[in-house]
């Protein structure tokens, strides 16, 4: 969640419009990136949630700003953070959920490996993705917080 607050950090000190970065699609059939931002909080609170037997419920949120953005992400990592660590038994239940128009029904840590970690790293990827497509100087240091590249770095020249 530390990433994808720093992403948005990193998109506001961009000379880029807000509005237009915020609302920014790699394809016309694709949610913008502030959409996509919240869709990672998402899945990091179902993902979370029923390994702890509670309910899943998605927080309120203002994401047309990047302060209101910024906010959503450190509320949902303050929720994390009271969340107790899940016991073994409640990582073996089954998690009911939907993918999509598809009902599934998959034991926890199963349900966290298979569906929300891809589901979580597919929507970073693209917050990552919409905006360098959009000129904001990220590297592949700001989706992992690994790798280290002098700026202006490029395999390619």
């Amino acid at each position: 969640m530390e990433l994808l607050y720093q992403l948005v950090e990193k998109a506001e000190r961009s000379p880029i419009n807000e509005t237009a970065l915020l609302t920014a699609r790699l394809f016309d059939d694709m949610l913008p990136l502030n959409v996509q931002a919240k869709i990672v909080t998402n899945f990091a609170l179902r993902g979370c949630f029923p390994m702890v037997g509670k309910k899943y419920q998605e927080l309120d949120a203002d994401i047309e700003s990047y302060s209101g953005l910024k906010k959503h992400i450190l509320n949902t990592i303050a929720c994390l953070s009271e969340l107790p660590q899940p016991s073994k038994a409640q990582l073996a239940q089954e998690v009911q959920d939907n993918a999509g128009f598809n009902d599934i029904s998959l034991p926890g840590a199963e349900y966290v490996a298979t569906f929300v970690l891809p589901n979580f790293f597919f929507h970073l990827s693209m917050v990552y993705a919409i905006a360098k497509s959009c000129g904001v100087a990220v590297s592949k240091g700001d989706f992992d917080g690994i790798h280290r590249y002098p700026t202006g770095f490029s395999w390619e020249s």
